[in-house]
């Protein structure tokens, strides 16, 4: 670090030290803060997670039965069919600086869901099945976003803290003590000729 060694610069090095200082901490804080979150949203993940990995098996098994109700033929023609239409939404929500995406969605139904007068009851249960698995599935995509950008946060936060902490404090320390000793060697200096002039 290049800098003049005078009285005023050192009074600048300290000053600028004391923003370091505080500018890691306030880091540091948003390091504990992100950690904390990304810890509760894992939790959640799992969460999800077992509940998306059940809902799809439920929906799977119904499938199967309405296979054996109705029989592959019938089951294609019904794969075919449009059943809902769907308005997906995404917009961006802050946290701590952070924007995290939101996902919500409207779902408007072409069919209604359950016919239970009809042949394929199970068939109409599948479709329903289904339908529900894909709010599931945007829940979860929902948190796992918000895990992987607050993930990257984290890292970005973490290489400033450590950037602060073992490169420019030290930088600071060390030239605040190389102007001190020359200060205190040119008033050294100083007293000696005065000293010297007293004594002619």
């Amino acid at each position: 670090m290049i800098h003049a060694k005078n009285k005023t610069a050192l009074l600048e090095l300290k000053k600028d030290l004391e923003l370091v200082h505080s500018g890691a901490q306030i880091l540091e804080e948003k390091r504990n803060i992100l950690l904390k979150e990304i810890i509760s949203l894992l939790d959640e993940v799992e969460e999800e997670r077992e509940k998306l990995n059940e809902s799809v098996r439920q929906s799977y098994q119904i499938l199967i039965k309405a296979f054996m109700e109705s029989g592959k033929v019938q089951l294609k023609k019904e794969a075919t069919l449009p059943v809902f239409n769907g308005k997906l939404h995404v917009y961006e929500k802050s946290f701590i600086g952070i924007l995290i995406p939101k996902i919500t969605y409207e779902l408007q139904q072409v069919r209604f869901p359950l016919n239970i007068s009809g042949e394929t009851l199970f068939l109409e249960v599948a479709r329903k099945s289904f339908i529900d698995t894909t709010s599931d599935i945007l829940a979860l995509a929902e948190i796992e976003f918000k895990a992987w950008r607050l993930a990257a946060e984290l890292k970005k936060t973490v290489v400033r803290v450590n950037a602060l902490q073992k490169y420019y404090v030290p930088e600071y320390d060390k030239a605040i003590k190389e102007t001190t000793a020359s200060l205190e060697e040119v008033e050294r200096e100083f007293l000696l000729v005065i000293k010297k002039s007293k004594e002619r």
